[in-house]
């Protein structure tokens, strides 16, 4: 069985027909939003926005899980941030979303969509088109925290502190993210093998 061939996500590819798409939006929901959740305590404090690896984990889990399961655990991860559980970096609560961060949240949403829809067309199975797919994502990302921070404070300000600090880390993620898609991928494919 060629897993490559098919235009599911990775992680749909290994279970098979044998989930509903409500069960595997429910549950890649649940697991992928904990994971954003653990992702943002990982960080390095920058004013006013850290640099973290929510972007790293919300690219891969994207190409990994296709749009309906990231876009799932992305609503459910900023739900949840909204409702006061602290998953986001600076903890919790509604107040967040329209904190410096916001925009870059938001466009966690966006972001998700786009990646997880390539990846269904099929994207996270070119190491080109992988890295394409994730810098496409980081710059919707980019595009909503830079709008809103200058919006909140002046553009000079977002292009210095929201948007200059955050390009050569993120290159570094997508390069990571993109090494992590093509091994899930090779491993993928020897798994599916063997069960056959």
């Amino acid at each position: 069985m060629d897993i490559y061939s098919s235009n599911n996500s990775l992680v749909s590819s290994l279970l098979g027909k044998k989930t509903n798409d409500f069960v595997y939006v429910l549950l890649t929901s649940i697991i992928g939003s904990f994971l954003l959740a653990i992702s943002s305590k990982v960080q390095i404090p920058l004013t006013p926005v850290p640099v973290t690896l929510q972007t790293l984990v919300l690219l891969v889990m994207s190409m990994f899980l296709g749009w309906r399961g990231a876009l799932g655990a992305t609503s459910l991860y900023l739900f949840q941030g909204a409702i006061g559980l602290p998953v986001f970096a600076h903890g919790g609560g509604f107040i967040i979303l329209f904190g410096p961060t916001g925009g870059y949240l938001f466009g966690f949403l966006i972001a998700s969509l786009v990646v997880g829809y390539l990846a269904e067309k099929g994207w996270d199975k070119s190491v080109v088109l992988t890295f394409t797919s994730m810098t496409i994502g980081t710059l919707i990302i980019y595009l909503f925290g830079v709008i809103w921070l200058s919006y909140l404070k002046d553009l000079n300000t977002a292009l210095v502190f929201g948007l200059l600090p955050f390009i050569t880390p993120d290159i570094l993620k997508i390069c990571l993210g993109t090494c992590l898609v093509s091994a899930g991928w090779e491993i993928s494919e020897k798994f599916i093998n063997r069960k056959i």
